[in-house]
């Protein structure tokens, strides 16, 4: 009689258990992360009676989740690969925009206007209003040039800050991995069920994959681990290397780019490892920041240089438009009451290519006065246009890409890779998107709660706690009859 009690308790436990589990699993329909679990039971071990082998009941085993390493690891990548994009689309799509001439006067077309008012210049040398024109359209292609500019200096500017944000939010989630990890590996020890936990720390590796790929294992001393692909262990149990983003000058960018953010693990400052990283958000701000964006300033900086350079040598060869005192030697004077009378730059020359489109500037004589806009050659020749001429025909000279490419083209040739790879990166994150989307429902499939599965396992272990429950009456009234026959 007490084996049959003992039989009927067993089974009222397991069912008690598995409702607890089944419960568990649908309150937690909604939780991110959340893998559902399953009661694992077996028989009670038999016993041997009167020469028979009885079975003894059941026992509960465990509770284990439903979990697929390889489906998580196809995730993280996929998660990973589509950040990256999804990144890259969205800054391009920025930079897009500052060269954009659908709406506004975009830079090429203002750089037609200035050769074009050269041009009417050159049919009117004398009509001071045009000269009033050059200057006003030189003026109007200083401010395009630094408005193109300086809006790039803005998308990298704000790619940094992200860059900071990004490895403030990772340190983070990998000290609570690590603070996961030791709870786990304590629970664990204690017998303690850790489904919920390992839960948790598999949606915080997942949010990690958002920032670069990774890839997680348990090494030889059980402890779990995480790497970044690229660069190595940042997790190993209870011990992190936390990461750290600091800017860096020319000589110490691997990208040869000067005060823009690094990042580094923040044992080894001296080391950058943004560009060794592959995959989620850090690696695509880096890279879009530091080749693509960087290219862009480049292009637009040699256009500024070529302009300047290529007007200037022209202006420099002719005369002021005013009356020139010619000296004893029948040579004209150089300088008079106003200043030069010829040498005179119509730009401010630039020291260099880097940044011409920010320094680029009209020289103080244009400036200052309209006289100074050269078109002659020659001195006190009203009429003669040959160096306004000269400079409206750099609008078709192929002066870029060794003499292959006009200043339009080559601003062009710019503008139109920018929307090659601006509309890659937008199929690119599109497709990624796509495959994300596949690989979370195929961990949903598996590990994802289902209201009418959890539905009908509630009322199979609520039967079976019935039945259970309605064996150990039976087996109280079969002894209560036992002792009534003693009585």
């Amino acid at each position: 009689m007490a084996d049959l009690l003992s039989v009927g308790r067993s089974g009222l436990s397991a069912s008690k258990t598995g409702i607890e589990t089944t419960g568990h699993n649908l309150s937690n329909v909604n939780t991110e992360g959340f893998s559902r679990q399953r009661l694992i039971q077996t028989n009670n071990m038999p016993t041997l009676k009167n020469g028979m082998v009885q079975g003894s009941g059941v026992r509960v085993s465990g509770i284990t989740r439903f979990n697929d390493i390889y489906i998580d690891k196809r995730l993280e990548g996929a998660i990973s690969e589509h950040n990256f994009n999804e990144t890259k689309a969205s800054h391009l799509e920025q930079v897009e925009q500052v060269f954009s001439e659908i709406n506004s006067e975009g830079l090429n077309t203002i750089l037609n206007r200035f050769y074009n008012a050269f041009r009417e210049l050159s049919n009117q040398p004398e009509n001071e209003t045009i000269r009033s024109v050059v200057r006003d359209s030189a003026k109007i292609v200083v401010k395009d040039f630094k408005r193109t500019r300086e809006s790039l200096n803005e998308i990298t500017a704000s790619m940094d800050t992200k860059l900071v944000q990004e490895i403030d939010d990772v340190n983070v989630m990998i000290n609570n991995i690590a603070r996961l990890n030791n709870t786990i590996t304590n629970m664990e020890a204690s017998g303690d069920k850790v489904s919920d936990l390992k839960d948790q720390r598999d949606l915080l590796v997942r949010n990690l994959s958002e920032s670069f790929g990774t890839n997680t294992y348990l090494d030889t001393k059980g402890q779990f681990t995480v790497n970044i692909i690229g660069v190595g262990t940042i997790i190993s149990g209870t011990t992190v290397q936390e990461l750290a983003a600091g800017r860096v000058g020319k000589e110490d960018s691997p990208y040869g780019s000067d005060g823009s953010v690094q990042v580094f693990l923040k044992e080894r400052p001296t080391v950058s490892i943004g560009h060794k990283m592959s995959g989620g958000r850090i690696s695509s701000l880096i890279k879009t920041r530091s080749e693509d964006i960087a290219n862009f300033k480049k292009e637009i900086d040699d256009i500024a240089y070529e302009v300047v350079q290529t007007t200037n040598a022209i202006h420099r060869k002719g005369y002021v438009n005013r009356a020139i005192r010619i000296g004893p030697e029948g040579d004209p004077i150089q300088f008079d009451s106003k200043g030069k009378t010829t040498n005179i730059n119509f730009f401010k020359a630039p020291d260099e290519r880097l940044e011409a489109a920010l320094k680029i500037e009209l020289s103080d004589e244009v400036k200052d006065d309209i006289s100074n806009i050269i078109t002659a050659i020659n001195p006190n020749s009203p009429g003669d246009n040959r160096i306004s001429l000269a400079i409206s025909k750099l609008q078709h000279e192929k002066i870029f890409s060794e003499g292959t490419k006009t200043v339009e083209e080559q601003y062009l040739s710019s503008v139109g890779r920018i929307g090659v790879l601006s509309g890659k990166a937008k199929i690119d994150a599109e497709q990624s998107e796509g495959i994300w989307t596949q690989a979370k429902s195929l961990r949903e499939r598996l590990a994802g709660v289902s209201i009418d599965e959890e539905t009908a396992n509630l009322m199979k272990f609520q039967h079976a706690y019935e039945a259970s429950a309605k064996m150990l009456k039976t087996a109280d009234e079969m002894f209560d009859t036992v002792l009534n026959l003693k009585r």
